[in-house]
């Protein structure tokens, strides 16, 4: 009875040290193109300091995600610009609802120059819905435009979709 028990607790302490080994996870690359115009859900707070500098806090903007995935991307934004040079950073929260069956949600952080002509950055973003147990991630590119007389930002974004696999 004592050998018996002393092999299954070998067995139980060989397979609780066993390495667990897990399928790796799937990878989809895709692009797509974001355009929103800042501001158009709520402006939030901006002002503007003595030496030049522009700050925009909570600021709310949404728009159009085309591309290999497609949807409704709303953003909450921080930013601070340098008016003297035109160069600033930004980062905020970001939901990309993809045709109403899920999202992704993170953040993204980015980089200002030439007064907007220019932004590029990087996000990461985890799914619900649909893409429960899914990352996002990737960067982007673009700059602010006027479309239809309305300043816009434009961004192509590049990535992967880490799926689990299983």
């Amino acid at each position: 009875m004592k050998k018996a028990l002393l092999s299954v607790i070998a067995l139980i302490v060989l397979f609780a040290l066993a390495p667990v080994m897990a399928a790796p996870a799937i990878k989809t690359l895709f692009t797509a193109e974001a355009s929103f115009v800042p501001g158009n859900i709520d402006p939030g707070k901006e002002w503007i300091t003595k030496d030049g500098i522009y700050h925009v806090k909570g600021q709310v903007g949404t728009g159009l995600v085309t591309g290999d995935i497609s949807g409704w991307l709303t953003i909450v934004r921080h930013a601070t610009l340098d008016l003297n040079t035109g160069e600033g950073s930004c980062h905020g929260k970001i939901v990309i609802d993809v045709d109403g069956v899920g999202s992704f949600e993170g953040s993204e952080q980015s980089t200002i120059t030439l007064w907007g002509a220019s932004i590029s950055g990087t996000f990461l973003a985890h799914g619900t819905g649909m893409y429960e147990g899914r990352t996002m991630m990737g960067s982007f590119e673009g700059g602010v435009n006027i479309v239809d007389g309305v300043k816009t930002v434009v961004a192509e974004f590049k990535g992967i979709i880490l799926s689990p696999q299983g």
